[in-house]
């Protein structure tokens, strides 16, 4: 989870525009940084905004684990994980 400070130099237009811009701009340079990683792994480039707004992957993320959970690939599986997302 890379965590973005919205008044940084590097990030204050991005959050100038829209809620959330900053945490998708660092999401972006975090593809970038780790680009060289294997297809047999799972990426999700999380960042989260100092003043709130996460960038769209963390949802991806909980939506792929309760699917993956709903599948069975998990042996636990605590009861608040994948309460409101669909399947």
């Amino acid at each position: 989870m890379t965590v973005v400070c919205t008044c940084a130099d590097s990030y204050v237009e991005a959050s100038a525009r829209e809620a959330g811009d900053a945490a998708e701009l660092a999401a972006i340079r975090k593809i970038a940084k780790y680009s060289h990683l294997s297809d047999k792994y799972t990426f999700y480039p999380d960042a989260v905004e100092t003043l709130g707004p996460f960038n769209e992957t963390p949802y991806e993320l909980v939506g792929d684990l309760c699917r993956r959970i709903a599948r069975r690939e998990f042996f636990f599986v605590p009861a608040f994980v994948c309460g409101g997302v669909t399947l």
